[in-house]
């Protein structure tokens, strides 16, 4: 039976009270574990339940209308696909209210459980409960029913919520999940929570935060053991009675395909060949049947469709090797099985246990192929390792997959890191001398502090010791070892009372080496603050969020005053531009200069295509100032955006039916994309294409007028 066929029931806390960053990681989550089922797990059936809907829409409800009120369910289980998931965001959009109860939620996904279970066949049960356990109160007379009932169908419950720590339980040494404390809890928050810590102990289940609750629904234990009884054939006589065991498996989710050749490729027989430059056709009688490997032409042989004679399955013996002549890099398989003796077989348990304490003392392994049964009749090369017998296990053999020459092909990479990214040895050797300087270590009290993952830390590098509590372990040795009168210097400092002082100071050898750790770190990485990234960021921003604005006309007068120009205006656009243009240029600062060019070219371009749209256009302001903006933007090499402008100018000619303005203007002026560098035949291709004539709607209609008329 396939790992993956289970059935899932979520039930999802839709309320109106629910904090919303919980409902937005809540929908994410589904959404991930649908689309991981979706890709992996097509076997897998799914169904939802949302608590807090102001409907009531369940089968427990239809019977009875007191029961599970706010409680709607989804149509039966059914398998994962796409539709399924966009189904999944319309029926999460449910009206919401503030009732809902958890247990009722938990009560239908049961029922739903049972009905999928009398139409198929499950290796697994499981219900995902993500809820927000907060403030509001909830109804607990059928806590026990429903946890027993889901304790005694052997339903896997997964609890997710957002306010969840881990800590490590002193009695088992694992990690133990926990509600982080809040000053707002009131006396019915403080029950939810108790109640759901209760599930761990009434019904196995499982309280985890979000990003648990995925590695928990995607990781998936196979519970029923396997075993491959074989033989291992050496030689006419010895066969030990063996039984296989995956120790090890390499679980993926993805399979891959191994596709040869296209499906519609087609193969034709090649009856011409060539001698010195002289094309040669044999005869038809001369043709013989065979086939082509590689380059070489093979002769068709009858013996080749008989099927041979179908080997023995089990092991059978090739020789005794070295294990050190053979490389790690040739083991290959998706999983690494264990080879006991058969049970209750004491004469294989004795051989195996001879061959194996054999082998160890040798420091050899055995060359094998394997055949695994008579419908899979395909010889692999193995090797068995031994593994010596221990108080717990017998004398065990280790088989591996090795595989062919043939099925390695070697390539060379360049490398990946740059001169930039890399260390030099000195470097190294300073970080490495900077972290001898400090004496870390992992406390034990620090388990007992709240924590986000489910496992700890084991080199917290916020928790180094003090120096000071080095100092004492210091001074405590040589109190212990230096117990007689002879510590002259440790005597005076004790009469002297300065043993405070001595405490208090660090030692000089321990702060002269950090210095020098420290200064040589410093001197090899020299770390400056760079504000440019954050300044190009703020002017990207300001340029997304703030659109660029047009100047309004304005009439023109005498006794107007002149005014400091901010941006391009519909009057004067290139005259505004060309002064705008020089203020850009005069700026020093490169990457500021840079996002400045960006915000006056896009204001130009805005400009163009609002006087596009008039009815009557002025084609020499128009051809003044896409030439000048051409210009610029080849100055500033601003070529992807430019060649968008032209794409837009093309499609805004061909639908305002431009005609004039494209040929006069863009065509003859040569203001199409621009080309950086010598231009290549595809570039050429590329401005050959763009200065074709586009199609213009009404010059194509009176063509037509005219060619009716003239007939």
């Amino acid at each position: 039976m396939a790992s993956n066929k289970e059935c899932l029931i979520i039930v999802l806390d839709v309320r109106s009270c629910a904090a919303e960053e919980f409902k937005l990681k809540s929908v994410k989550c589904i959404a991930e574990i649908l689309k991981d089922k979706i890709v992996c797990d097509r076997k897998d059936f799914v169904s939802f339940v949302l608590v807090g809907c102001e409907e009531s829409e369940n089968e427990i409800h239809a019977e009875d209308k007191d029961a599970c009120q706010n409680v709607v369910q989804y149509s039966a289980t059914q398998v994962c696909n796409w539709q399924l998931l966009l189904n999944f965001f319309k029926f999460v959009n449910k009206t919401p209210c503030d009732e809902g109860n958890w247990l009722d939620g938990l009560q239908v996904a049961v029922a739903l459980q049972e009905t999928a279970a009398g139409l198929f066949r499950f290796t697994r049960r499981r219900i995902l409960l993500l809820y927000d356990f907060n403030f509001m109160t909830q109804k607990y007379d059928d806590y026990k029913t429903i946890t027993d009932r889901m304790l005694k169908d052997e339903i896997e419950l997964i609890v997710g919520t957002h306010n969840i720590a881990y800590i490590d339980n002193a009695a088992t040494n694992q990690p133990q999940a926990i509600f982080q404390m809040s000053r707002k809890a009131n006396l019915f928050e403080q029950e939810n929570q108790k109640y759901a810590l209760q599930l761990v102990s009434n019904c196995n289940a499982m309280l985890c935060t979000f990003k648990e609750a995925l590695a928990t629904v995607f990781k998936i234990t196979n519970k029923r053991p396997w075993v491959w009884n074989a033989k291992l054939h050496i030689g006419k006589v010895i066969a030990i009675h063996l039984q296989g065991i995956i120790a090890m498996k390499n679980e993926r989710h993805i399979k891959l395909k191994k596709v040869w050749g296209e499906a519609e490729e087609l193969v034709d027989r090649e009856e011409r060949y060539f001698i010195k430059g002289t094309e040669v056709t044999p005869l038809p009688e001369d043709l013989i049947d065979g086939y082509m490997l590689g380059g070489t032409p093979v002769p068709y042989d009858e013996t080749i469709v008989e099927r041979p004679a179908a080997h023995s399955p089990g092991l059978h013996f090739v020789g005794f090797v070295k294990r050190s002549s053979i490389p790690d890099a040739y083991f290959c398989g998706e999983s690494l099985y264990m080879l006991v003796h058969q049970k209750g077989n004491e004469t294989s348990a004795r051989k195996l246990d001879a061959l194996v304490r054999a082998l160890l003392q040798r420091q050899c392994v055995i060359l094998c192929w394997k055949i695994f049964s008579v419908k899979f009749n395909t010889p692999r090369i193995v090797v068995l390792m031994p593994q010596d017998s221990t108080e717990h296990r017998p004398a065990t053999l280790y088989m591996l997959e090795l595989s062919y020459h043939a099925q390695h092909q070697f390539w060379d990479f360049p490398a990946i890191r740059t001169a930039k990214t890399e260390c030099s040895a000195d470097q190294l050797q300073a970080v490495d001398k900077l972290i001898d300087s400090m004496d870390l270590e992992c406390l034990l009290n620090d388990t007992q502090l709240p924590r986000q993952q489910r496992q700890a830390d084991l080199l917290p590098f916020d928790g180094l010791p003090s120096i000071f509590e080095q100092n004492v372990m210091d001074v405590l040795e040589r109190k212990v070892v230096c117990q007689t009168s002879d510590d002259g210097p440790l005597l005076e400092m004790m009469r002297e009372k300065k043993f405070v002082e001595m405490y208090w100071r660090v030692p000089e050898p321990i702060e002269e080496k950090s210095k020098q750790a420290a200064a040589a770190l410093k001197k090899l990485f020299p770390l400056e603050h760079s504000h440019a990234w954050l300044e190009k960021l703020k002017a990207k921003e300001q340029e997304s969020n703030a659109p660029p604005t047009i100047k309004q006309e304005r009439p023109d007068s005498e006794n107007t005053t002149p005014i400091t120009i901010e941006c391009v205006g519909l009057m004067t656009p290139a005259e505004d531009y060309r002064q705008l243009l020089e203020q850009v240029r005069s700026m020093a600062n490169t990457t500021l200069r840079d996002v400045q060019f960006q915000s006056l070219a896009a204001q130009m371009r805005v400009v163009v295509i609002t006087l596009l749209e008039r009815n009557k256009l002025n084609l020499n302001q128009l051809s003044e100032m896409l030439a000048m903006h051409r210009d610029s933007c080849l100055e500033f090499n601003s070529f992807g955006e430019y060649n968008q402008f032209a794409a837009q100018l093309k499609a805004k000619a061909s639908d305002r039916n431009l005609h004039e303005f494209w040929t006069n203007v863009i065509v003859e002026k040569q203001l199409g994309p621009l080309v950086l560098g010598e231009p290549t035949l595809e570039d050429e291709l590329r401005l050959m294409a763009y200065y074709t004539i586009p199609e213009f709607p009404a010059a194509a209609a009176n063509e037509d007028q005219e060619m009716h008329q003239d007939k």
